[in-house]
């Protein structure tokens, strides 16, 4: 076990959640009581051993049920996308087959546990400035805190839209606390200008006993993502080719090296949710004793090694992964690693394909990736703490595929384009691409993401970017076959925002539809 991974004691995790008290909770002048017990910002931030805890405390949200822990992974993320078909579950998969609602109880949690990170992060860089303490490194702490609060608002701004955009710490009165909604252009904004600063401040590497803190390559390729989603595709290359040029990262010789437990933090890896277990926990967020764990496998594995409902993947991704072959005329590795299905010596969990499954279920293809077949269930050991399997963030071989696609939206299909999606097929033997126009490169790109990154929860926010999400639902309805769901344009773009927000902030108006 890495000591930062994570070095988040229940001392430390506790700080976080007091940090967020005094800041959301400040009394007004006729109420302003003083608790002995309790610390205060006046007398917290002193010195460097604060600074540290400081933005400890800002990383405590990463791991935590709702947010990276379960939450925001499975049930907010790749459940949403049209990769797997979710099976209907009240208040649980009503996400993936659009049945939300502003009182659907899955949504306020992982919100409610990034704005608590968010807040973190504005108590750092509001008085780690001001404390006495060396130079360096109170510059990597405030970039570690801007990349951070970054990467919350790149989650919130792709989820749920009109976010409010807090980037100071509020100590004033509760009437700050009610922030009216802002645009996904400003907040975008708001992100490549911390990563400007992070990228600035930020180390390439870290000492071994560090690993998991945000790096300079984590910041330059978020920015270049930033720039990507905003269709600023000469700045978004231009980033993505600075991370190449380093070469820190390779890929992996395993593909799924990328999604064992045993391989994490590898020469793939930028940034990863780093999970220690933390088995004695329990449900919640950070400020309390909680698991600390991958307890969204339950929400991916097959229903019959878990207690939810969880998903099946859809026909059109097997058809995808099988519509070429290797160079050697074989099937694509990432296929296997990617799904289940009814081929010979398939495995689930500890039994046979035919084992584990009957009737309907033994036509279903079922999700591979991520799960730790070990084990006997998707709950074992440890329940919902039991695996510490990181969630990879950002790995370089989004890099490479991101970068080809800002290259070819830029500059039309060139070398560079097809040198970087021509890296990430060979390592799965898969034939070079030549020879093609700017619209067939770019269907060949997000093809690519699938058969790469199927499962990873990017293919929500890529089908959000360019626009066609309606378009593969509504066009698609087997896509839902689960369930039924069916998308509505102009509102299942995005998550309504948490009903009790909104009715409790006068200046917070709730997204379109809902």
């Amino acid at each position: 076990m890495h000591s930062f991974r994570f070095k988040i004691t229940k001392k430390l995790v506790a700080l976080g959640a007091l940090f967020t008290l005094l800041t959301l909770f400040t009394c007004s002048d006729d109420l302003d009581i003083t608790d002995p017990n309790r610390l205060s910002p006046d007398v917290f931030w002193r010195n460097q051993t604060d600074a540290e805890s400081g933005v400890t405390a800002v990383y405590a949200s990463l791991p935590a049920i709702p947010a990276f822990g379960r939450i925001g992974v499975g049930l907010l993320l790749i459940h949403r996308s049209d990769e797997v078909d979710p099976f209907p579950q009240i208040n649980v998969n009503d996400g993936g087959i659009f049945g939300a609602t502003p009182d659907f109880p899955r949504l306020r949690e992982p919100w409610q546990e990034l704005y608590k990170q968010i807040s973190a992060a504005n108590q750092v860089l509001g008085n780690v400035p001001n404390i006495d303490m060396d130079a360096e490194r109170k510059a990597q702490i405030l970039g570690e805190a801007r990349f951070l609060r970054a990467h919350a608002y790149f989650y919130l701004v792709n989820q749920w839209g009109n976010v409010p955009l807090i980037l100071e710490e509020i100590n004033e009165g509760v009437e700050q606390i009610f922030v009216a909604n802002s645009t996904p252009d400003k907040v975008f904004e708001a992100m490549i200008e911390d990563l400007k600063q992070a990228q600035s401040s930020l180390p390439q590497t870290w000492p071994a006993d560090q690993v998991g803190r945000a790096s300079w390559g984590a910041a330059t390729a978020l920015l270049g993502k930033c720039y990507l989603y905003t269709q600023q595709w000469s700045n978004a290359a231009a980033e993505f080719k600075k991370v190449i040029d380093t070469g820190l990262y390779q890929l992996t010789g395993d593909y799924f090296d990328n999604f064992r437990e045993e391989t994490t933090n590898n020469s793939e890896s930028l940034f990863e949710v780093q999970y220690d277990g933390n088995i004695t926990g329990g449900w919640g967020g950070t400020g309390a004793n909680v698991w600390r764990g991958q307890a969204w496998e339950a929400d991916i594995a097959p229903r019959a090694f878990s207690s939810q409902q969880s998903v099946s993947v859809n026909q059109w991704v097997f058809d995808l992964f099988m519509a070429q072959q290797t160079v050697d005329g074989g099937e694509d590795p990432r296929a296997k690693a990617t799904m289940v299905w009814n081929y010979p010596g398939a495995m689930m969990y500890q039994k046979t394909f035919t084992e584990a499954f009957s009737g309907v279920d033994l036509d279903r293809i079922w999700v591979r990736k991520y799960l730790n077949f070990e084990n006997e269930t998707s709950l074992a050991p440890g329940s919902w703490a039991g695996d510490t399997n990181n969630w990879r963030l950002i790995r370089y071989a989004d890099v490479l595929l991101m970068y080809a696609e800002a290259i070819n939206e830029s500059n039309g299909p060139t070398p560079d384009a097809f040198d970087a999606i021509n890296t990430v097929r060979a390592r799965a033997n898969m034939p070079a691409y030549a020879g093609m126009d700017q619209a067939t490169l770019r269907q060949a790109i997000r093809d690519e993401r699938v058969r790469e990154l199927a499962i990873e929860g990017y293919r929500w926010w890529d089908l959000l970017r360019w626009g066609i999400a309606a378009e593969r639902f509504q066009n698609n309805p087997d896509l839902r076959g689960n369930s039924g769901g069916q998308f509505v344009t102009g509102k299942h773009e995005y998550y309504p925002l948490p009903r009790q927000d909104v009715d409790s902030n006068p200046n917070l108006n709730q997204n379109p539809g809902y």
